[in-house]
């Protein structure tokens, strides 16, 4: 059985974009192309959102890496071999390789059948949907020296409390920090009957 992981970038006051939608404030860099190089050797599948499927589709397809990065040669590859799961409610349909449709409910269904991890890589309405419903074994954060000061936020404003155990931090060389946590506990706050 797999576990899944969210991993998002995000800064530090906790946006996943700013106010008008730009996440212009990160960028990719040698010790985040390692990341996610590892990230991507080491998982069965890739769970993502619409929009961020649409925009992995529009990507990886037609992405031509530098004769010298190896890194990102790996990632295309990876990528567009990996089986990509796309959550939707609207069956939403896609030409990119090895793509299929699912619900929320499905994800447990993925996990029993699948041998390594599954990652989830999704804006925060997906991400919050799948926290939610309790299927999220962990959480990496890739958090960014930079506060934005408003966006949308990462983490619903919902009263739901979620109790999360430290993994591992470490700082990468370009300046983000990578923070790894469990999940152990998904409750509603004691203000909710």
């Amino acid at each position: 059985m797999g576990k899944l992981f969210a991993q998002m970038s995000v800064s530090i006051d906790g946006f996943i974009e700013d106010r008008v939608g730009d996440m212009d404030w990160f960028a990719g860099d040698a010790a985040f192309d390692e990341l996610l190089t590892s990230t991507v050797r080491s998982i069965d599948g890739i769970i993502f959102g619409r929009k961020a499927h649409e925009l992995g589709a529009e990507y990886w397809p037609t992405a031509g890496p530098s004769a010298e990065d190896a890194d990102v040669a790996e990632q295309i590859a990876l990528m567009n071999r990996l089986t990509k799961y796309v959550l939707t409610r609207s069956g939403h349909q896609s030409s990119w390789e090895n793509s299929k449709t699912i619900g929320v409910d499905d994800i447990p269904r993925l996990k029993a059948s699948a041998q390594r991890p599954l990652a989830l890589f999704a804006g925060a309405r997906a991400f919050q949907a799948v926290l939610e419903a309790g299927h999220i074994d962990e959480i990496r954060l890739i958090q960014y020296p930079v506060v934005l000061g408003g966006g949308t936020p990462l983490f619903a404003a919902d009263g739901r409390r979620h109790q999360l155990t430290p993994v591992e931090t470490r700082v990468l060389a370009s300046g983000p920090t990578l923070s790894r946590y469990a999940v152990t506990t998904n409750r509603a706050s004691k203000d909710e009957p």
